[in-house]
């Protein structure tokens, strides 16, 4: 599963998967579970794609920082979000060493080890680091054409060949 596939809806507790967009909903399930749900399209809901981490330099998107924290913790859970405040922001300050403190509050915090943890129990992580460029190689590669298609393109040629200049 790649990051765009899972979004976070604002009012609503865990992760989604997309699994259809309509002009009025969203039709979602809930990581780990079955059940299919529609999420009107007026609510605020977030891919992680579009999710980033405020830095003094610039913003790091989810997916590089959940990659950071599953090398850094070496596969294993991360601390649980009922910790002491200054406990978790060690830990994120550890794993993210420029994470800007004023911007970056106890609650983005949680959310994170939340996110984390949950993704890390259904082994989703970490995420491939080359799966943009897989797509990009995939439209780069050769077409091959169909019978049909080789055979009128050879109708075409023989025409040419044909017409007097």
């Amino acid at each position: 599963m790649q990051p765009k596939d899972i979004l976070a809806i604002s009012g609503k507790p865990g992760l989604f998967k997309v699994l259809n967009t309509t002009q009025r909903a969203i039709v979602v399930e809930p990581i780990g579970e079955g059940k299919r749900t529609a999420v009107p399209s007026s609510a605020r809901v977030s891919s992680f794609e579009d999710i980033s981490i405020f830095t003094y330099e610039e913003d790091l998107p989810l997916s590089s920082v959940l990659n950071t924290m599953f090398e850094h913790l070496k596969g294993k859970e991360a601390p649980l979000p009922k910790a002491p405040h200054e406990e978790l922001r060690a830990f994120v300050t550890e794993v993210v060493p420029d994470l800007d403190q004023e911007r970056v509050y106890h609650s983005d915090l949680k959310k994170l080890c939340t996110w984390y943890n949950a993704l890390l129990s259904l082994s989703l992580l970490p995420f491939a680091k080359d799966a943009a460029e897989g797509e990009v190689e995939a439209e780069e590669a050769p077409v091959e054409e169909t019978p049909a298609e080789a055979a009128k393109e050879g109708e075409e040629t023989a025409d040419k060949e044909e017409e007097p200049s």
